[in-house]
């Protein structure tokens, strides 16, 4: 007949799990739930929020870097060329009247200085079947994107990346 003894390290984790199940109980009844469930999704959403805009980041660490001086007008990569490898049908969507993308969020069209008035901007699908397409440049790939305004103008925003856009992700 076989000794049914328990192993040396079985009574340890018996022990371990009977003490972690009557701490999580013990936690469960004074815990309000839904007071820690609100705090912990706003919580979790506004860090989403943060890491999705770009700026939760990307801000402490250029404001840590540069004495707290303001962000570039759009961001690009540290080893990025300033210039776009793109050729939008028009000039970069810009608010600023410098021919740069910095009308655009990342690269997709958002709005334009034309004529001195500011118009909004939707992708423009003439020229590719989504509107965007990726150009390589030195050291990663850009993002590139044919804009059409409100007014009838057209321009481009494009993003710098080391890596490519890929469609089916």
């Amino acid at each position: 007949m076989a000794d049914q003894s328990p192993s040396p390290g079985t009574e340890s984790r018996s022990r371990l799990d009977r003490w972690a199940r009557f701490a999580s109980e013990e936690l469960a009844r004074t815990l309000d739930r839904r007071a820690f469930l609100k705090r912990t999704g706003s919580s979790a959403f506004l860090a989403v929020a943060g890491l999705a805009s770009g700026r939760l980041l990307g801000s402490v660490a250029q404001a840590a870097g540069d004495g707290g001086k303001r962000p570039a007008p759009w961001p690009v990569a540290p080893s990025a060329p300033m210039t776009p490898n793109c050729s939008p049908p028009g000039p970069y969507c810009n608010l600023t009247g410098v021919n740069q993308p910095d009308g655009c969020q990342g690269a997709n069209c958002y709005e334009h200085l034309s004529s001195g008035q500011v118009v909004t901007c939707t992708l423009y699908y003439t020229y590719y079947a989504n509107g965007c397409w990726t150009s390589a440049g030195s050291g990663g790939f850009w993002t590139c994107c044919d804009c059409s305004c409100s007014n009838g103008t057209h321009c481009g925003c494009a993003q710098f990346s080391a890596t490519p856009l890929h469609a089916a992700d």
